[in-house]
Order: structure tokens, then C-alpha cells, then sequence
């Protein structure tokens, strides 16, 4: 459906679809009328106009008007040779008074042509280009008529002579040879003229006594170094509004809300307002109401007090996409994330990004990142390349091209890395077969360990299934296809990359893997998940071992105990070895298909439970299904991870948001000292850490001035002296900012 249009008394809506389609609701009874295009064969449907009693539909040529029951009253041609001069908009007033808008049909052209209709006279047309906006009674417009230049000039209508008259034009700005003037707005009241200009936004004062001159000059509001406003359709682009004070001028550019001080024109304040970019900026000065309401396509209306909007500002450091995952160091100091343009670095004690890494600064894709348990190294998939970083340095150590990787997993406690690539499918194939290519290789050097290949199901749309490393460290299981093309299990020797077996799934009847569980208490079993059922197989004997109805692939460290979460609503524990429920946490409840996230902490004590629709996450102790928590997220939870020691979660939404959440069971009182050690709770904690800096600066030195001998000496010294010289001086333990 497209432009969704309402009647002025709401009792009606209209939209149209991308086949020329029109629907037509009364919206207090719920019935609808479809209309068929209703203009020439060759003409497509680009908008609608509704009134409480007709509704417009108009294309490239012609429009046509109906009646609310959706029988055609009228059918009206553009004026103009509609190959050179198109229909771009039809408005109406009331039945018989409406304004069309024609455009050259080039987006570069700015020329325009606006016709206004009075009962069944047609006003000469006025040529102008640019932008144009009439008042509310349609006696009077602003437009950019004036060749050469986007000066603004004020027309009133003359019905005898069934022209618009030109009045004057309104004092020149600046700007007004060099911007376009992207958009034309009329105060509510229609004693401002707000224009948006491609830099910044221009105002005027309107004088409406009868010998005014408007003889104020225009007010020009410039937007900061490289941000610039752009159209969103022809005649739109960003809004701006005056505060009730008449002292402030607020204006929504991408994100970020921008406040200038009318009496000096200056920038005062920039607030990061949205995750995502403004749509609309409406004022809200009603009574004693002096605010700003905004919306965004981060689907969230926020509405701002302007009394208020000059108090201290305490920033949240966030990235500005969404973050697709997280990966945590041992001792949950540190943690790295990825997003799609950059690899971000937290320090989870402070809230702080203390980095934002990408080799390619303008156009990186970043599609996965993880660090190495003791924080020295972080390894990242970015535009086809698989890097090394090394953390304080922040610089890439090793870098080497493979296009398409799927999967990064960490081997042997960070001193190896598996990355496994898949080609895409080629643009129109849907299901095809093609070789996955897994690489192993040592960290941080990059040395290639072994490599090898094993055939894949590639069906747009459905992930590709990562690959398992068993819970003794000896075998990594895949999820591989047939000679039939059906899902089968693959698996290799991890020490040499080896092929070990090949095993169908016949036996336990699951036709399409969704993921494979190494299971934690025996190194040689598997679980494989589906949609409705989970297996484990026996990977030294080939064998199936048993079915497990309802089992998602999530269990417990012991292996004993697993999840079933359907995504229609409820949450069980289940007893692998028999496939019975032995809890039940939510009870099944139909709540509408959502996303569903569930898992254990990494101690198994808690069951974390996140449904998109409601956007809370629940906890829930897994001894006696006690729910202790429940946390509503601020926005979509995209990424969570549970600390090593299971006493606090991490999480990532799609704001860019970090948050670290501890979880506060009453039942363990050590709790109280696990949050009274956050440095949020020591009121000395800065003077610490600035006494840690002034050492880690002195260290810095040291090791500056040793590194500079070494080089002296040898200038082709490698790598292993660098972080020698670095472990040496202890930069390797530093965990501040």
C-alpha cells in the first residue's frame, strides 16, 4: 500500500497499491471498495486525494473523482502536453475548488507549473520553480518565481481577473543565489514563512497589517559542516519550528535535533534525538505546552519540552547501526561488538566505546568480530577479508582476502580461529548446491593451519548453519548436504582437518537442520535441532542415539536438561533423556508468531527468556522456574551474551546500544558485593583510575623508548619483539579507558 490518505472528518481512508489498485475504507464500519485503474491503459495511479464526500485519484494525465460508494462522478485531462509537462499532485479544497501541480518529469528540473481551479474557471497558470506553499484560505502564495535565483515572492489571488497577482517579493537572504530552496512552510498562524534551504533553513517574519511591507529581514539558520538537508519528495524535505517564546528555532536533520538562538542566528545545541533518521517535526504549543514532537523510522515518537532542552546532556555511547553481535573477554572487562559499518570496543565496567575499528573507514561491512579470551587480539570478518587486530594498538597485524565468510569461531582458548565461507547465490536462484570452505588459522600470526571443503544446501532466505566444535576439542561437526541434496552430518578431525564420517539422518527422521549442539558432558555426542524435534547421535559410532520431540538445541553444561520455546508463546524445561517436560515457566498462552530468544546463563542457574512483541526479557531461576526478573528493553534486543561467572547479561539492541545488566537474585547476598565493586558505586573510583593512567603513561614510555633501541638496532625486527616488549612492561593487563 501507498500514500495513505484521510477525510478531514477521519471517518475515511485511502490508499493505493503498486498495481494501480485503489482501496477505499470507511473506517467506522470496516468496509472497503477496491477500484481498478481507473485512467488510460497506459497511465499508472500516483496518488490520491480523499474529501468527506469524494475521493481523487490522479495519474501522469488525467484524474478522476468518485463518491464515497465508489462510482465515478467525473473524469478531468491534464491541460498541458502531459509528455513534457506530467501531473506531479492534485489537491482539493471542496468539490469544486482544487490545485494541480505539474513538473517537467525530470528530477534535476526544478521548473514547475501550478494550476488553480474555482468552480469550473481555471486561474492562470503560474510558472515557478523550486518550492511554493498557499495559505489556508488559498488567498495567498509563496513561491520562487525569479529567474536565476531562489528569492521568494509573495502573490495574492485575483478573482476578478482569475490570476495571481504578485504583491512583492520578501527580503533576500544570503544564501539565495547559490541554495535551493528545498521546501516552503507557512507558520499555523501564517505569520512565519519557514524555507528549507540545502544548508540550513531560512525564516520570515510576515507583516499581515494592511500597509506592511514585510519589511523584517530574513533570519538564515546554517547547519554545521557537511550536514545538509535533502528532498524527500518534490516540494519536502526537513522541517524546522519556532519555540512558543519566539526565541529559539528547533530543526530535525538526519538523527539529531539542531537549536539556534533566533536574536544571534547561532547554533546553540545539538541533540542526538533518534537511533534513526527524523521523518517529521511537529510543533506543540497549546496552553502552556512549549514542545517539539518528532517521529523517525526508528518507529518512535518522542515529544520534547524546549523549557527544558538546556539542561546537562549525560551521553550514552552507542553506534549508530544496529549491533549484530557481541563477544565477551574472560573476566567481562572488555567486550567486542559488530555492526555493519565498524568493530566497536566497550569497556563494560564504565559504559565506555573506548574504539571504533574498520580497515576501510568509508564503506567497511562488517559481518563478524570476536575477541580472544585474555583481550589481546580481536579478529574480524570485513568486506570479504578475515583481520587481525592487535586490541591496544589498534592497528590490523594480518590480513587476508575470504569473500563470503558465514562463521567465526574461536579454537584451543583463542589461539586459533575457524572461518568458514559460503558463496551467494546468483541473482534469481532461489535453492542450489555449492562448497563451503573452512579455513584454520593460528592467532595472531594468521598462519593457515589446514583448510578444508564440504558440500551446502545455499536457499535464500534461510541462515547458514554454523558449524560445531565437540565439547573434547577433537572433532568440528557440520551440517553438510547429500548426493541427494538433503541435510546430512559431516565431520572433521580438529586437530588436522581431516574428514572423519559422514552421517545421514535417516534414522532420526529430520530432513532440515536448523543448528547442531555439541554436547557439553560427552565429547563424541551431537545434537541436531529442527523446528519441531532434536536428535543426538553417537559421531565415533555413527549411531543414533535418540529423538527428542520439542527440543530446540539448547541444554544445559551437564546435558541433561534442555528448552523448548515455540515462537506462538510458553517456555518448558525438558529432560533429554526421556524428552519429558519437567517445568514449565510460561505456560503455552497463543500470543501471535514473534521472535524468541531463550538460553541458560553460563552457570545454567537462570533461563533468559526475550520476546520481540512484548520486548521484555524475562529471568527465571531454573531450579524452581521463579521468574526474579523481568526487564523491558528499550528498543529490539538483537544480540545477549552471559557473563562467565552467570552473574550479569550483556546485551545489544538495535539502537547501537550496550547494556550490562546484573542479575539480582535474592537469594544470593554475595550480589550486594558484586555491585558495590562497579565503579559506579565508588565515589573514588575516578581518582583511581586516573592514578592507573598516570602509570600505565609511565609505562607507556618505558616501552616506547625500548621499542626505538630495538628498532635502532634491527630495523627489521618482527612482530613477537613488539609484543614482547608490550607483555614486558604489563600493556598487555590494561583494562582502562
Amino acid at each position: 500500500m501507498q500514500q495513505l490518505v484521510l477525510s478531514p472528518d477521519n471517518k475515511w481512508a485511502a490508499a493505493y497499491t503498486n498495481n494501480n489498485q485503489t482501496v477505499l475504507l470507511n473506517m467506522l464500519s470496516s468496509e472497503f471498495t477496491l477500484i481498478d485503474n481507473p485512467l488510460e491503459e497506459d497511465e499508472t495511479v500516483c496518488g490520491v486525494y480523499l474529501l468527506n464526500y469524494n475521493l481523487l485519484i490522479y495519474g501522469s494525465k488525467t484524474w478522476v473523482r468518485y463518491d464515497l460508494r465508489g462510482n465515478l462522478e467525473d473524469k478531468f485531462k491534464n491541460p498541458y502536453d502531459s509528455s513534457m509537462w506530467p501531473i506531479l499532485k492534485v489537491e482539493c479544497v471542496t468539490k469544486i475548488e482544487y490545485k494541480v501541480t505539474l513538473w517537467t518529469g525530470n528530477i534535476d528540473d526544478d521548473r514547475m507549473i501550478f494550476i488553480y481551479y474555482d468552480d469550473i474557471r481555471a486561474f492562470q497558470p503560474l510558472e515557478y520553480h523550486s518550492s511554493l506553499t498557499i495559505s489556508a484560505d488559498q488567498n495567498i502564495l509563496y513561491a520562487c518565481t525569479t529567474n536565476n535565483n531562489y528569492r521568494v515572492s509573495k502573490y495574492a489571488r485575483n478573482d476578478k481577473d482569475s490570476i495571481w497577482m504578485k504583491i512583492r517579493d520578501l527580503p533576500r537572504s544570503p544564501t539565495d543565489e547559490t541554495e535551493v530552496v528545498l521546501q516552503l512552510k507557512l507558520e499555523k498562524d501564517e505569520k512565519i514563512l519557514y524555507g528549507t534551504t540545502s544548508n540550513g533553513f531560512v525564516i520570515w517574519y510576515l507583516d499581515t497589517s494592511d500597509d506592511g511591507l514585510d519589511q523584517q529581514a530574513a533570519i538564515v539558520l546554517a547547519l554545521p559542516y557537511g550536514i545538509r538537508n535533502i528532498s524527500t519528495k518534490m516540494l519536502q524535505s526537513n522541517s524546522i519550528m519556532i519555540s512558543g517564546h519566539k526565541n529559539y528555532a528547533i530543526a530535525g536533520v538526519r538523527k539529531n535535533l539542531y537549536v539556534w538562538d533566533l536574536k544571534t542566528s547561532k547554533l546553540v545545541k545539538v541533540l542526538d534525538a533518534h537511533f534513526g533518521r527524523i521523518i517529521q517535526l511537529e510543533p506543540l504549543l497549546v496552553g502552556n505546552w512549549n514542545s517539539v514532537v518528532t517521529s523517525s523510522i526508528d518507529r518512535t515518537v518522542k515529544v520534547w519540552n524546549i523549557n527544558n532542552i538546556f539542561e546537562q546532556v549525560h551521553v550514552i555511547d552507542r553506534h549508530e547501526l544496529q549491533i549484530d553481535s557481541i563477544s565477551l573477554s574472560q573476566d567481562l572487562g572488555l567486550a567486542v561488538t559488530a555492526t555493519r559499518n565498524c568493530v566497536g570496543v566497550w569497556n563494560l565496567r564504565t559504559g565506555k566505546l573506548i574504539a571504533k575499528l574498520a580497515d576501510s573507514p568509508l564503506g567497511a561491512i562488517v559481518t563478524h568480530a570476536l575477541i580472544t579470551p585474555d583481550a589481546k587480539y580481536i579478529i574480524s570478518a570485513e568486506s570479504g577479508h578475515i583481520l587481525i587486530w592487535h586490541r591496544l594498538t589498534e592497528r590490523v597485524i594480518f590480513k587476508e582476502e575470504q569473500p563470503g565468510i558465514r562463521q567465526l569461531t574461536l579454537m584451543e582458548d583463542g589461539s586459533k580461529v575457524l572461518a568458514i565461507s559460503k558463496p551467494s547465490n546468483p541473482q534469481g536462484t532461489d535453492v542450489m548446491r555449492t562448497t563451503a570452505t573452512a579455513v584454520v588459522r593460528t592467532v595472531p600470526d594468521g598462519e593457515t593451519d589446514y583448510i578444508f571443503e564440504y558440500p551446502v544446501r545455499s536457499i535464500i532466505g534461510v541462515p547458514f548453519k554454523p558449524a560445531a566444535i565437540t565439547s573434547d576439542k577433537q572433532h568440528i561437526v557440520a551440517a553438510a548436504a547429500d548426493k541427494t541434496n538433503r541435510d546430512c552430518i559431516i565431520v572433521f578431525n580438529a586437530i588436522s582437518g581431516a574428514l572423519v564420517h559422514r552421517i545421514t539422518l535417516k534414522s532420526c527422521s529430520i530432513k532440515d537442520v536448523s543448528s547442531l549442539v555439541p554436547m557439553p558432558h560427552k565429547g563424541h555426542l551431537v545434537g541436531v535441532a529442527s523446528v519441531d524435534k532434536g536428535a543426538i547421535i553417537d559421531i565415533k559410532n555413527k549411531k543414533h542415539v535418540r529423538t527428542i520431540p520439542k527440543w530446540g538445541g539448547i541444554c544445559t553444561q551437564d546435558g541433561k536438561y534442555g528448552l523448548y520455546a515455540p515462537q506462538r508463546g510458553g517456555l518448558e524445561l525438558l529432560e533429554l533423556k526421556k524428552g519429558q517436560t519437567v517445568k514449565t515457566y510460561i505456560p503455552k498462552v497463543a500470543e501471535g508468531v514473534f521472535t524468541i530468544i531463550c538460553m541458560f546463563t553460563t552457570t545454567d542457574e537462570y533461563v533468559l527468556y526475550y520476546h520481540s512483541g512484548k520486548k521484555t526479557l524475562r529471568v527465571f531461576r531454573t531450579i524452581d522456574a521463579e521468574m526474579i526478573a523481568n526487564y523491558r528493553c528499550q528498543a529490539e534486543l538483537s544480540a545477549i551474551e552471559s557473563s562467565p561467572d552467570g552473574k550479569a547479561l550483556v546485551l545489544g539492541t538495535v539502537d547501537g546500544c550496550v547494556s550490562v545488566l546484573a542479575i539480582l537474585d535474592p537469594q544470593k547476598k554475595d550480589m550486594i558485593q558484586y555491585l558495590a565493586g562497579m565503579p559506579s558505586r565508588d565515589e573514588e573510583w575516578k581518582k583511581k583510575v586516573d592514578k592507573v593512567r598516570a602509570q600505565m603513561r609511565f609505562k607507556a614510555v618505558g616501552t616506547i623508548a625500548k621499542l626505538s633501541t630495538l628498532f635502532l638496532n634491527n630495523p627489521n625486527e618482527d612482530q613477537s619483539n613488539f609484543n614482547e616488549a608490550t607483555e614486558e612492561n604489563g600493556f598487555e593487563d590494561e583494562n582502562v579507558e
